[in-house]
């Protein structure tokens, strides 16, 4: 279950990081072993020396940037700070250059080397996290539990220690225990997704209830929707339960394009065969998406975000250009019955009022998932029922 070294703080773009095969050899493999094991800052220098061997691969450039970032966040010298920040960025935006698409790629090549990171100074707790940990690592379990247990009492905000403790309980097996803890953390920070995928595993190792298991996956994934870690949980209960992992497909069109020699230019472009009527019923609303997303990026992004500086692709114009396009399908009256697969679940979607929640767990970029934490703090139930309603598909049945 432990995923990462104490000490360690993964931020959300290290969590989001690939998880793809290496290329074989031992540096590699060693690499992607610390990778695994969320040791960052022991696998930075193979992917020093993995980048610089291999120039043209994407994914040695992206993990490097992951591994900068981690030791920027653990530096106290401010000019090491903001020159291993400067690399993150620069890495990045190599691996965006050589083909990578992932959306933490993104955020790290968007990221301001010149912005501090803020480190949290040393808590009551730290000193006794680490001796717990000392006797985790030893297997000394019993003990572990008792520093873990004195390091949050020294420090109820300090996440870890109930984690771990929670973790030392279900190396024990323990179950009951285990879940307490694992909800200490959750009252900590419901936002991290790690207690409930720790809970999960232990669920579905000791507790026989694979829906108890499932509900707590997918509670992990609404906390941290970006990250992969998050979603591993759900995978191997799929796996397990036979279940399949799929979102509802929703295939839109291309994004409107500012023209570089007219600024005050917006061009659509527009597949006449796609939106042929005859051959793709309601496929001519897709005209009222191009639309809406063209206001934008006209005058329409600056009134209704006023404070923002610079456009972004917002969840407000994606909600407006996807219910624009359902909209006027029902008032041209079209037979729902001959839509093809996007606007069908496009239609369903909206009709759930879970449309939202798509666009930001499974249609998100970089834009739109500046909005998730606003949204997720209004309707983290809703964007629960979403992944299980939409998202995972079969396994366990739930309980009536």
């Amino acid at each position: 279950m432990r995923k990462w070294m104490v000490g360690v703080i993964l931020s959300l773009a290290v969590l989001c990081l690939a998880t793809v095969g290496f290329a074989q050899g031992d540096e590699a493999a060693k690499a992607n072993a610390f990778f695994k094991d969320g040791k960052l800052l022991d696998a930075l220098p193979l992917y020093e020396e993995l980048a610089k061997e291999n120039p043209n691969e994407w994914l040695y450039a992206e993990r490097l940037a992951g591994c900068l970032s981690v030791a920027s966040k653990n530096t106290n010298d401010p000019a090491k700070a903001l020159a291993l920040r400067t690399r993150e960025r620069d890495e990045a935006k190599r691996a965006i250059a050589l083909g990578d698409t992932n959306l933490v790629a993104l955020m790290m090549a968007g990221i301001d080397p010149s912005v501090p990171v803020v480190i949290a100074p040393a808590s009551a707790g730290s000193a006794l996290l680490q001796e717990a940990e000392k006797a985790f690592s030893a297997g000394d379990f019993a003990t572990a539990m008792t520093k873990y247990t004195a390091a949050a009492e020294a420090d109820p905000k300090l996440y870890e220690a109930p984690l771990f403790a929670g973790d030392a309980a279900f190396r024990r097996g323990d179950l009951k225990t285990a879940a307490l803890w694992f909800a200490r953390a959750i009252a900590v920070n419901p936002d991290r997704e790690t207690a409930y995928r720790y809970w999960g595993d232990a669920i579905l190792k000791y507790g026989n209830d694979p829906m108890a298991a499932r509900e707590k996956f997918i509670d992990a994934i609404v906390a941290e929707p970006y990250s992969r870690l998050a979603w591993q949980g759900i995978k191997q209960w799929a796996q397990i339960e036979k279940a399949v992992l799929m979102a509802p497909k929703i295939d839109r069109p291309a994004s409107p394009v500012v023209d570089s020699n007219k600024p005050n230019t917006v061009n659509i472009n527009i597949n006449a065969e796609a939106t042929d009527e005859k051959t793709h019923p309601g496929a001519a609303s897709w005209m009222m998406y191009s639309l809406v997303r063209a206001s934008y990026r006209g005058d329409k992004f600056k009134k209704e975000f006023p404070d923002e500086k610079d456009y972004r692709h917002t969840l407000r114009e994606e909600d407006e250009a996807l219910s624009g396009v359902v909209t006027v399908m029902k008032e041209r009256k079209v037979n729902l019955d001959n839509l093809d697969e996007s606007l069908r679940n496009l239609v369903e979607l909206s009709d759930a009022g879970m449309l939202d929640c798509w666009i930001l767990i499974s249609g998100a970029d970089e834009g739109i998932a500046q909005d998730y934490d606003a949204y997720r703090k209004q309707h983290r139930q809703l964007l629960h029922d979403y992944l299980s309603r939409f998202v995972v598909h079969g396994g366990v049945k739930p309980t009536q």
